[in-house]
């Protein structure tokens, strides 16, 4: 029964929902600039899970993956994921390379060096969108570059929240018309930090 009772209800989970969607709609709206195409974002998903459950939620599980991660540092516990499929993410890097003619096509510092800046761009307006809904600053630690299996990289990542109980994510995705790849932002939050953000949603004036 205490399990149950503290779960979240329709009405907490749609909040959550739409605070991940205009997050993730002001940062897309910033990948479309940066990739040149059309971004479509589709519905939030939500999931409350124990920590050892969390990889069999992230779609890309078993797959290798491009991306970045930022921790949140300030107001909250939790960190954010925006991962790329290996080919699309060299469909990316191939863009930007072919726009630099004078490099050198196969160097992969540049192919990871334009996934950290592009990641890095979308996580800062993900978070800035953030911190004025919820009238809080909210910081994160600086992106770092990731790449390989998604269980490989929850499994380092995760380590420092092994005091974690129930683990909340809310993930979105979103496609890019002109490359014609696909991303994934990924908000994971620990009990009392979506307990902040509905207060904070819930009760805007703070009473």
């Amino acid at each position: 029964m205490e399990q149950s009772a503290n779960k979240l209800n329709p009405e907490q989970i749609d909040i959550l929902k739409e605070v991940g969607n205009i997050c993730v709609g002001n940062s897309t709206g910033i990948l479309s600039q940066l990739l040149g195409g059309c971004v479509n974002v589709e519905i939030p998903s939500l999931e409350e899970v124990s920590k050892d459950d969390i990889a069999q939620h992230f779609k890309e599980r078993g797959k290798m993956v491009y991306g970045v991660n930022a921790q949140i540092s300030t107001h909250l516990q939790g960190t954010i994921f925006l991962l790329f499929s290996e080919n699309d993410s060299l469909e990316i890097i191939e863009k930007f390379i072919k726009e630099m003619q004078h490099i050198d096509v196969h160097s992969i510092q540049l192919g990871i060096s334009i996934m950290k800046e592009i990641g890095g761009i979308a996580i800062f307006s993900y978070v800035n969108t953030l911190s004025s809904l919820l009238r809080k600053l909210i910081t994160t630690t600086i992106p770092n570059f990731l790449s390989g299996s998604t269980d490989e990289l929850l499994t380092m990542i995760l380590r420092e929240y092994e005091h974690w109980g129930q683990i909340c994510i809310v993930h979105t995705v979103f496609r890019e018309k002109s490359l014609e790849v696909e991303g994934t932002f990924y908000l994971i939050l620990d009990k009392s930090s979506t307990d902040i953000i509905l207060n904070l949603m819930q009760n805007p004036s703070g009473e």
